[in-house]
C-alpha cells in the first residue's frame, strides 16, 4: 500500500488542468520516484508497485501516455534496471524524444510568419522558446492563441510567448473561425493527449472546431507529439465531464444540466501531418512495440 503522501500528490495532479500530458507524466514519475526512495524496503519488485502504478494510470483516463509510460516502466524492470532508477530512465527517454521533435520542428517554424495553436503543448512552447533564442525578435512569427476554457491554459501560453518576445493575438475559443480568416496563419499546430492507431487524436476541447475551420480555409493542421502517446491497439474512448463548477458555480437553476468535457477526438482526415521524434510524416509512424507481451495485453484490457 502506498503512503498518504503519494495519495495526496496524485490527487493534486488529477486536479492539474493546466499542464499538458507530457508534463503530467513528468510530475507523476517524480512522485513515484520520491515514493520509492522514501520507502526503500517496501518496494522490492514490480509486484509491490502494481497498486501505485495503477493509480498513476488513472490520473487522466484520456491520456494514453500514462498507460504507455507504465509499459516502459515494466519493460525497464524486465531489462534489469533497479526500481529506484526507472523513473529517471523514463524521464531521460522523454527528454530525448522531445529534443528530437524540437529539432525536426524548428526548420518549419523558421519559415513561418504566422502560427496558430490551441491549448498548451509543452513541446510547442519549448520549440517556440528555442526559436526566439536563435532569431531576431522582429523576424519571429506572429502567434494566435485562444483561451482554452475552462482552465485557461492558453492564457499561460500567451504570457510565456510574450516573455519570449512574440507578438500574440489572443481570442476566446468561439472565435477560431474568424481568427483563421483574419490572421491567415501559415500553419496550425496542436499537441495530442492520445494518438489512436488510425491517426485520430484526442486533444483539448475546441481543437476539433479549429481543425474543421483550418480544413475549410486550406490551412495545414499539424500534430506535434511523441509516439509515446500512441495507443498500441484500439481501445474504447469515452468523453468525461470534469468539475462542473468551473463553468457555473453559483445560482445555477436546477433544470440546467452541466457538461464540462476537457477532451475530444479530431479525425485523421483533418490532420495534414505529424511531427514526432521520427520527423515529419503524413501518417502516424509505424511504432513496433511487443504488444504480444502478457503485461501489455493486461494493461490494454
Amino acid at each position: 500500500m502506498y503512503s498518504d503522501r503519494f495519495e495526496e500528490e496524485i490527487t493534486k495532479l488529477k486536479a492539474d488542468n493546466i499542464s499538458g500530458s507530457e508534463e503530467i507524466v513528468r510530475k507523476a514519475m517524480k512522485i513515484v520516484d520520491i515514493e520509492i526512495e522514501s520507502e526503500p524496503g517496501k518496494y522490492k519488485n514490480i509486484g509491490d508497485l502494481s497498486e501505485m502504478l495503477s493509480k498513476v494510470m488513472k490520473i487522466k483516463k484520456e491520456m494514453a501516455v500514462l498507460k504507455n509510460v507504465l509499459i516502459y516502466f515494466i519493460d525497464f524492470y524486465h531489462q534489469g534496471v533497479a526500481l529506484e532508477d526507472i523513473s529517471d530512465r523514463i524521464l531521460e527517454k522523454l527528454d530525448m524524444q522531445q529534443e528530437c521533435i524540437i529539432e525536426k520542428l524548428l526548420p518549419h517554424l523558421k519559415k513561418s510568419k504566422s502560427i496558430m495553436t490551441f491549448s498548451r503543448s509543452s513541446t510547442i512552447v519549448k520549440s517556440l522558446v528555442q526559436l526566439s533564442e536563435i532569431t531576431n525578435k522582429q523576424y519571429l512569427p506572429e502567434l494566435t492563441l485562444f483561451e482554452a476554457r475552462p482552465a485557461l491554459e492558453g492564457k499561460k501560453f500567451a504570457l510565456e510567448a510574450t516573455e519570449a518576445g512574440y507578438v500574440v493575438n489572443y481570442l476566446v475559443d468561439a472565435a477560431v473561425g474568424i481568427a483563421l480568416k483574419t490572421f491567415k496563419p501559415d500553419m496550425v499546430l496542436v499537441g495530442a493527449d492520445t494518438i489512436f492507431p488510425n491517426g485520430n487524436i484526442a486533444n483539448k476541447i475546441g481543437s476539433h472546431s479549429l481543425a474543421n475551420f483550418a480544413y475549410q480555409y486550406n490551412v495545414p493542421f499539424y500534430v506535434v507529439s511523441s509516439t509515446l502517446k500512441l495507443l498500441l491497439k484500439a481501445v474504447p474512448f469515452s468523453i468525461q465531464s470534469y468539475n462542473s463548477s468551473q463553468i457555473w458555480s453559483k445560482e445555477k437553476p436546477e433544470n440546467v444540466k452541466l457538461f464540462n468535457p476537457y477532451f475530444e477526438v479530431i479525425p485523421a482526415n483533418l490532420i495534414k501531418g505529424y511531427f514526432t521524434e521520427h520527423g515529419f510524416s503524413k501518417n502516424i509512424p509505424d511504432v513496433k512495440v511487443g504488444i504480444e507481451k502478457e503485461y501489455i495485453h493486461k494493461m490494454y484490457e
